[in-house]
């Protein structure tokens, strides 16, 4: 077959439980956004991914706080038809902006990041910046900044050396971040992490997410999402590439 409905079913119930989550959030005056995205290749090919991804936020003109929490899972068949697990990540990170209205704030910033593809078993990083916000409207924004982070990247027990990168280093974050109403129910966003260390240049990574919705109703949205990540080091872990790129299609619903 070419679904597994109990498998299916297992996996749905963390993109289910960001629902009660979400109305919590409300309760205390947050709001935010959770989606639920998925692609699938049949036919030759038979691999599919599933994600979800849950986002808070709670601002005022003084400070503004901003969390994320996102995974995905996908699994392949292989030559004998049976299935592997192809990739799998969490990510979550939480931001601070003090003074988010004005043209330079400055922020605080944390993250927790696990992958399987990229064989990190463990990836912590804080830091503090400043951002410019170069242009702001009401349909639309673009800020650039810069951070310096501490950074501690553990290996996959499977990694080809697993000891690599164990210990905290420093790592500059450049973020490139734009976002655009398009029309009343179509928008834009896009974010660019550049972050290499700070002893070598060599050694960096790039994230990158851009986002296309549309609106079905005041609250709900299709979505098309590319996201691409690459770490100079995954290969020096063990993995096939230093690149991870996905592109999902989703629903997305506001509160």
């Amino acid at each position: 077959m070419l679904f597994d409905l109990p498998a299916i079913i297992v996996r749905s119930v963390a993109i289910v439980a960001l629902v009660p989550t979400a109305a919590l959030a409300q309760q205390l005056g947050w709001s935010g956004s959770a989606e639920a995205s998925a692609s699938l290749l049949f036919g030759n090919a038979r691999d599919r991914l599933i994600a979800g991804r849950l986002q808070l936020g709670r601002a005022d003109s003084t400070v503004e706080v901003r969390a994320d929490t996102r995974f995905t899972y996908a699994e392949s068949t292989n030559e004998d038809g049976g299935r592997r697990v192809s990739g799998r990540t969490t990510f979550a990170s939480l931001s601070t902006d003090y003074h988010p209205l004005h043209r330079w704030s400055p922020f605080w910033f944390g993250s927790f990041e696990s992958s399987f593809q990229q064989r990190i078993d463990q990836r912590y990083s804080t830091g503090i910046g400043a951002k410019y916000t170069f242009y702001r409207a009401k349909d639309a924004e673009a800020s650039v900044s810069l951070a310096m982070l501490a950074e501690r990247t553990v290996p996959r027990l499977d990694a080809a050396v697993p000891d690599t990168g164990a210990d905290w280093r420093a790592r500059w974050s450049l973020r490139a971040r734009a976002r655009r109403q398009i029309t009343k129910t179509t928008r834009f966003s896009h974010v660019t992490f550049y972050q290499p260390r700070v002893d070598d240049l060599s050694h960096y990574t790039i994230n990158s997410t851009t986002t296309l919705a549309a609106g079905l109703t005041a609250k709900t949205s299709l979505t098309i999402t590319f996201h691409d990540s690459y770490d100079s080091d995954s290969r020096a872990r063990g993995a096939r590439s230093n690149n991870d790129g996905q592109l999902l299609f989703g629903l997305s619903a506001a509160f």
